[in-house]
């Protein structure tokens, strides 16, 4: 009897937790991430407009003229969302970073919306009443973690990959300067004196 409720009560676990699992990506998102698997700055920018279409659509769910209580679940499920897509925007970051690409630019944007996305979470922190806090603060307390961390995080990265990629392209170009055979300028003849040309002249006959 008791193998038989000890494995009844694994089942519903495993139940509840599948039930409870959330993919942030909807099949449009997910296929757009798969086409560029190969191009890492695409997908970091994917990832970035993915979270603010989240930001967004919390902004119009909060700025609604008579919002229902259930707004305020829907604003934590999109705030859970932007907090997992923050943390898979970091593991996209170190990963392409280990693989020595060139980040600087892409950190960049990174660093502009996370920024952004502060600001407005910030907003709604401020704005929301007693009741939509008790419904969303732990979604909201997550996301700006995830944005606090992934803001040092990318912030240090941009220091490093600066620092790396200058030393990198300055030993270029002093190497290409010492492969360069030196250049030595031509001799120039000196002008004649005014009269004269260039050539021997012949001494005159007797």
């Amino acid at each position: 009897m008791k193998t038989f409720v000890t494995i009844l009560l694994a089942v519903f676990c495993t139940a509840s937790q599948a039930q409870t699992h959330h993919d942030p990506l909807n099949e449009r998102e997910i296929e757009q991430m798969r086409d560029n698997a190969q191009d890492p700055k695409k997908r970091i920018d994917l990832i970035i407009a993915f979270a603010r279409e989240r930001v967004l659509a919390i902004e119009r769910l909060h700025s609604a003229t008579n919002p229902a209580l259930s707004d305020a679940d829907k604003i934590a499920d999109l705030l859970s969302d932007l907090a997992v897509l923050i943390d898979e925007l970091d593991d996209n970051l170190a990963m392409y970073n280990g693989h020595s690409e060139d980040l600087r630019r892409p950190l960049h944007h990174v660093l502009d919306a996370e920024e952004e996305f502060q600001k407005k979470i910030d907003a709604l922190n401020d704005a929301a009443t007693p009741l939509q806090k008790r419904r969303f603060s732990a979604a909201l307390e997550d996301a700006s973690d995830s944005l606090r961390s992934s803001t040092e995080t990318a912030r240090a990265m941009l220091a490093d990959q600066i620092e790396k990629k200058g030393e990198e392209k300055s030993k270029g170009k002093q190497a290409r300067e010492d492969a360069e055979p030196m250049r030595v300028p031509p001799l120039r003849t000196p002008n004649p004196p005014p009269g004269e040309t260039g050539t021997q002249r012949t001494p005159a006959q007797p």
